[in-house]
């Protein structure tokens, strides 16, 4: 009787289940048919506009007497920064920090220098929001090879020029500015700000373990000023700096190192006496060339090349646009050298490009290594430092391509400092350019709690534990002071580690490496001096000692070892970034603005969150960044 109960129940369930199904299915299915439809109809026109982008979009055309443009945009990079898809992305909504590479200009200025249709270079700063003077000069010798091999004129249009900007300008053989437009030189300098008593009134307490004076990276938590030691340190690397970037400019035109320091000292007494005319003032000190409005600067250039279509703008050709007329030309050559940029804030994992990983980075540097073709690396570091452990993982795969018998050549960048100088230490030959910022071999170590915070709050923290040290990790108590001497020790032990290693590479004696580690930031022409780098020159330079090491010189290929894509995503790049290139981005958003006023915070954050609980920071990093140079 209850089974008989129990089926009849069964049916009469199915049956209402499948009476619901029917009543749901004839009010769904026409939302699921248009949802369909609508979705088939984006996918088509998706197909189309990319149809249109690819084959209906302007055609670039190159003719005789073309002038060609180098107008960087943004930061000059090493690298792009982030993941391409999410980049891409960014950049057709307007909300991107623009990044150019240093290599495509490179690229550029020496395929133009052999191009018969190319009549002129022109360099034109307003667009580039910072580049490193490293950099600056990586570009510099390029054009320099291009006035040399071709006796093509250079040429230099600006609106407002910045000190990054006018180094960049003054490689041209004449400099045009705007009536209206501003220049302003004021050296280099290191403000920052400190929050000791900041975080004293949130109850925060900072415990900080380091080895060396001269270690000062993370003195704004624990101090309300710059240290002595810091003060002294950073006067000593910036005026070499400064010299450097004196030489350039006074060299190119035509004065004295001595007058160009006096006329940045007198910026203000000059200006009132040209009734605040920036543009007179530095045409009467010999800074620029000629004071022109847009279109008679259009005019001039003319002169070497031609009028476009319209007639009213020089011929002219975006060297980006250049470069992809050119192609990439590969070849499928055994003889390859390969570079892998480690450009960014070193932290752990696996991290996007723009950033360093440990893991990232030595994938890459692996895939050299296990790559047939490749016979030799050059790395290319520009990286004020960051995580210990990651720093070491990246050094040991330097040292597994040595023992493949791989020849691993470094080019420092803008800066290779303290775990960037980690990274390089062991490789066969360390190339920087006199402005390279390097040294800064140190550790430290950062811990926080704030029990103080929790008082203030009515928090209280109780327990027990098996022994003593457990909950020494925990910000809500007070630092054990045995704890505080365990990790003091361990950041010792670190330090004689590093400098050990530093030694046994560079063939000098732990006491003499110790002298001028100790934290101290040194300019590649210091360092060079006392024997921490090889070279002075720059990546042009490494790539050839690289290929000389490997003994194919002449007969090789220049491969760029990074991150893949898919051929779906590689695809669905290329879409976006031909979308945007149909766009305007002349007007920033208030997003990239407000990136642009962090950047100077971004490696700070980076390695403050990227602390674990449970465990004390431990870094080998600098703040000696001065790659994006204003």
């Amino acid at each position: 009787m209850f089974r008989m109960n129990h089926k009849h129940y069964t049916d009469e369930t199915m049956t209402n289940q499948s009476t619901m199904k029917t009543f749901f299915d004839f009010f769904t299915k026409p939302f699921i048919w248009v949802a369909n439809f609508t979705r088939h109809v984006l996918l088509l026109l998706v197909f189309l506009l990319v149809l249109w982008l690819i084959f209906g979009g302007e055609r670039i055309n190159l003719t005789d007497k073309t002038a060609l443009v180098i107008a960087p945009k943004g930061f000059v990079v090493d690298q792009y920064s982030g993941d391409p898809k999410s980049q891409a992305l960014q950049n057709i909504q307007g909300s991107d920090i623009p990044e150019t590479r240093m290599r495509d200009i490179l690229k550029a200025i020496d395929l133009a220098t052999e191009d018969d249709k190319i009549s002129a270079l022109v360099l034109n700063p307003d667009y580039m929001w910072g580049a490193g003077l490293a950099n600056l000069r990586e570009i510099e010798r390029a054009v320099d090879r291009f006035r040399t091999n071709s006796g093509k004129p250079v040429i230099a249009m600006a609106t407002n020029l910045s000190q990054g900007q006018y180094y960049f300008a003054n490689l041209a053989d004449e400099i045009l500015m705007d009536p209206q437009g501003f220049l302003f030189l004021q050296g280099f300098g290191s403000y920052r700000n400190y929050f000791k008593d900041g975080l004293d009134k949130l109850g925060v307490d900072v415990h900080l373990f380091k080895v060396g004076e001269y270690k000062s990276a993370a003195e704004p938590y624990v101090r309300n000023d710059m240290s002595q030691e810091a003060k002294e340190a950073g006067l000593h690397f910036m005026n070499d700096l400064w010299e450097t970037y004196l030489t350039g400019i006074a060299k190119r035109r035509g004065l004295s190192t001595e007058v160009i320091k006096e006329i940045v000292e007198l910026q203000a007494q000059k200006l009132i006496e040209k009734n605040g005319s920036v543009a007179d003032m530095a045409l009467d000190n010999g800074l620029v060339d000629r004071i022109m409005k847009k279109p008679f600067m259009h005019k001039h250039i003319a002169e070497y090349s031609s009028f476009d279509d319209d007639n009213n703008h020089f011929r002219s050709i975006d060297f980006e646009d250049y470069l992809s007329l050119k192609g990439n030309n590969k070849t499928l050559s055994q003889n390859r050298i390969a570079v892998v940029v480690a450009e960014g804030t070193i932290v752990g994992g696996e991290q996007p490009p723009g950033t360093i990983g440990g893991a990232s980075t030595s994938a890459l540097l692996q895939q050299a290594r296990l790559d047939r073709t490749v016979k030799a690396v050059v790395l290319r570091v520009n990286s004020p430092g960051g995580g210990v452990y990651p720093s070491e993982q990246i050094r040991r795969e330097v040292d597994a391509l040595k023992i493949a018998g791989k020849p691993v050549v470094v080019s420092m960048g803008n800066v290779a400092a303290s775990g960037g100088y980690w990274v390089s230490m062991t490789a066969d030959t360390i190339w920087a350019d006199e402005a390279t910022i390097t040294g800064s071999i140190g550790i430290y170590g950062l811990l926080m709690t704030y029990p103080e915070l929790f008082n203030k709050l009515g928090i209280h923290t109780d327990g027990v534990g098996t022994t003593k040290w457990v909950g020494a990790f925990s910000p809500d108590k007070d630092l054990d002071p045995e704890f505080a001497d365990l990790i003091q020790s361990n950041i010792e032990y670190g330090y004689e580690q590093f400098i050990t290693s530093v030694a046994t590479a560079r063939g000098l004696s732990v006491d003499m490496v110790d002298r001028i580690a100790r934290g101290r930031v040194w300019t590649a022409k210091q360092a060079h001096d006392l024997g921490l780098i090889d070279q002075l020159g720059g990546l042009e330079d490494a790539i050839k000692d690289a290929a000389n090491k490997a003994n194919v010189d002449e007969e090789y290929e220049l491969v760029w070892v990074e991150q893949t894509l898919s051929l779906t995503d590689q695809l669905l790049v290329d879409f976006m970034a031909k979308a945007a290139s149909q766009l305007n981005f002349n007007n920033p958003s208030n997003a990239v603005k407000l990136q642009k006023l962090l950047q100077p915070y971004q490696a700070e954050l980076t390695l403050l969150l990227s602390q674990q609980p449970g465990q004390v920071l431990e870094m080998a990093h600098c703040f000696c960044d001065f790659s994006r140079l204003p």
